[in-house]
């Protein structure tokens, strides 16, 4: 399993960004994702990997490298 792959393919259906030009070490409100649009995508990130993602974990996800290290600490 490809979890960054996985993770952009949901990306991208959150910001109008090809994924082939994604940062995933850049700030998550420079890609164009807001709290509403992330949470929205977590939700979604939970249902895709099978996994749950404590509320007090989100504080610590800037990056969506900080959301793919998560994930696959925990798969």
């Amino acid at each position: 399993m490809d979890v960054k792959e996985e993770l952009l393919d949901i990306v991208t259906e959150y910001i109008d960004t090809p994924k082939d030009r994604i940062d995933t070490s850049v700030g998550l409100k420079f890609i164009g994702l807001n709290s509403f649009v992330t949470l929205s995508m977590v939700a979604e990130i939970e249902e895709h990997f099978g996994i749950s993602i404590p509320d007090n974990k989100l504080p610590e996800f800037s990056t969506l490298d900080d959301i793919i290290g998560y994930i696959e600490q925990v798969i």
